[in-house]
C-alpha cells in the first residue's frame, strides 16, 4: 500500500519507525546466524573432548589394573578427576562458541545478555555435574561414594559464576584493535598455524594472496581427511567459500564450510583466525 505524504514531523517519525523495524529484523537474523555458528562449532568441539575423555579413562584403568588397584577408591577419584576435566573443557568450549558467534555477527552483548549467557552456561555445567555417575565394581558402587561423586567431579571442574561472568565481560568490553589495511597470513611448520597481521620468532612463509591461502587450506584438508563423501563435501564448501571471498555471501558460506568441516575441526583450526579476519571484513 502506498503511503500518502504527511507533515515533515510525521514523515520523520514514519521513516524512523521503518528504520527501527529493519534494524530489529537485521539483529534477529544476526542472532540466528550466531546461534547456528555456536551450535556448529560446539558440536565439533564436543566430539574431540569426548574422544579425549575416553582415551584418558582407558589409559587410567589400564595403569591401575597393572598395579592391581583397579577396583579401589583411588580409581573412583581418578575417574572423577577425568570427568571434571571433560566438563570444564565442554563448558569453556560452549562459552567461547557463544561469544565468538556474537563477535562474528556484530552482536553487542549488553549487561542483561551477559547475565543470561552466564546463567545458561552455569546451569549447563551444573546439569552435567549432577548427571555424572560413579563407576561401578561388578554392577555395584562402593558404599557412600555414589552420592559423593558429583561433588568430587565439581571440585575438579573448578568453574564458578564469577569466573564465567569475568570472561564474558573481558571479551565484550575488550577494546578492539584497528584493522590494518593490508592483511598478511603467516603459515608455519608441518602442523601450521595462521597468524593474522602478526609474526613470531620462528621461520614464516608469507602467503600474499587468497589463492595461496585457500590452496594451503585445501591441501591440509586433503592430507588430514580420509577420502570419502564427507571430504568431498568439505572441499566443495571450501570452493564456494573461496569464490565468495570479499562478498556479502562470504558470511553464509563461512557458516556452511564450518558445518561441513565440524567433524574435522582440528584439521582446519590453524586457518580459523585468518578465516575469521576475512569474515570480520565482510561484516563491517
Amino acid at each position: 500500500m502506498r503511503r500518502e505524504p504527511g507533515a515533515p514531523g510525521e514523515e520523520r517519525k514514519y521513516f524512523l519507525a521503518v528504520a527501527h523495524i529493519l534494524d530489529h529484523m537485521d539483529r534477529n537474523q544476526a542472532i540466528e546466524k550466531a546461534r547456528q555458528f555456536t551450535l556448529t562449532r560446539y558440536t565439533g568441539e564436543i566430539e574431540n573432548i569426548v574422544r579425549d575423555r575416553e582415551q584418558k579413562i582407558a589409559q587410567m584403568r589400564s595403569q591401575l589394573a597393572a598395579r592391581g588397584i583397579l577396583h579401589s577408591g583411588y580409581m573412583i577419584s581418578e575417574n572423577a578427576r577425568i570427568d571434571g576435566e571433560q566438563i570444564k573443557a565442554m563448558i569453556e568450549a560452549r562459552l567461547d562458541s557463544i561469544l565468538e558467534g556474537h563477535e562474528l555477527y556484530g552482536i553487542a552483548i549488553d549487561d542483561h545478555m551477559a547475565i543470561n549467557i552466564c546463567d545458561e552456561v552455569i546451569q549447563g555445567m551444573n546439569q552435567l555435574v549432577n548427571n555424572c555417575k560413579c563407576p561401578s565394581f561388578g554392577g555395584s558402587t562402593q558404599s557412600g561414594l555414589e552420592s559423593q561423586y558429583p561433588r568430587m567431579v565439581a571440585q575438579t571442574v573448578g568453574l564458578s559464576a564469577n569466573l564465567v561472568k569475568t570472561e564474558i565481560d573481558r571479551r565484550r568490553l575488550m577494546t578492539k584493535k584497528e584493522s590494518s589495511p593490508i592483511t598478511n597470513y603467516y603459515v608455519q611448520g608441518e602442523n601450521s598455524r595462521v597468524n593474522v597481521n602478526s609474526a613470531d620468532h620462528s621461520v614464516n612463509v608469507v602467503i600474499e594472496s587468497k589463492e595461496e591461502f585457500f590452496g594451503s587450506l585445501q591441501k591440509k584438508i586433503e592430507a588430514g581427511v580420509t577420502e570419502s563423501d564427507e571430504r568431498r563435501k568439505i572441499l566443495e564448501a571450501l570452493t564456494v567459500l573461496r569464490e565468495s571471498h570479499g562478498k556479502p555471501s562470504f558470511a553464509q558460506h563461512y557458516t556452511d564450510f564450518m558445518a561441513a568441516a565440524a567433524n574435522h575441526i582440528t584439521v582446519i583450526v590453524p586457518f580459523i583466525p585468518a578465516l575469521t579476519e576475512m569474515l570480520h571484513k565482510v561484516l563491517k
